[in-house]
């Protein structure tokens, strides 16, 4: 199975959570990894988000080639690891990055540039 995946991040970390109730505010993203890219794997949705995390967020050492090709590709333009506030959008279902876990968002409530 072959899964198209892209990754949004807010246009400012600083301001993205309101501190009475720790939700995320209405944000704009950004896709900081505008090209789709393809992952051959048999996880879907939710498991396919987890599975990204670990690609983005693991010592090299630990990631076998094609999985370290996707790492440094995106790494190439600056960005850096995936973390909380980020969305993670599979095959168009789109995954919030939370403290623990993933929260789905039916729809991409907040602007995507």
């Amino acid at each position: 199975m072959s899964n198209t995946i892209k990754i949004h991040r807010p246009t400012n970390h600083r301001d993205q959570w309101d501190a009475d109730e720790h939700t995320l505010r209405s944000t704009i993203y950004e896709t900081v990894f505008p090209q789709s890219f393809k992952m051959d794997c048999v996880r879907i949705g939710e498991e396919v988000a987890e599975y990204v995390f670990h690609v983005l967020n693991a010592p090299e050492e630990l990631l076998d080639e094609v999985e370290l090709n996707i790492a440094n590709d995106f790494r190439a333009p600056g960005n850096y690891s995936l973390s909380t506030g980020d969305i993670v959008e599979v095959d168009g279902e789109h995954f919030l990055c939370e403290s623990i876990g993933w929260k789905k968002i039916e729809e991409p409530i907040y602007p995507l540039i």
